[in-house]
């Protein structure tokens, strides 16, 4: 994760979102994000986290908790906002 005063590489956050934000939440109230990138951002958190409830799903356990339910959540607070 990185401070809140740095610049963020936003196409690296899009890669792997939970590298940079402790959650999707933190993606939605950036105020150093567009909108454009929130949602980006938000939507590649929601794909990750889709893969991993289906790989849970196929009894395949990880480490890292899914958030799929954030995601999708602060996902929707961002459409909103637009």
């Amino acid at each position: 994760m990185i401070g809140s005063s740095k610049t963020i590489d936003v196409d690296a956050a899009v890669l792997s979102p939970a590298d940079y934000f402790e959650s999707p939440m933190d993606v939605a109230k950036d105020p150093r994000l567009t909108s454009s990138d929130r949602q980006r951002i938000l939507e590649s958190w929601v794909r990750d986290a889709e893969l991993l409830s289906q790989a849970e799903a196929e009894n395949m356990q990880g480490t890292v908790r899914p958030r799929l339910q954030e995601a999708k959540l602060a996902l929707l607070e961002v459409k909103q906002q637009k």
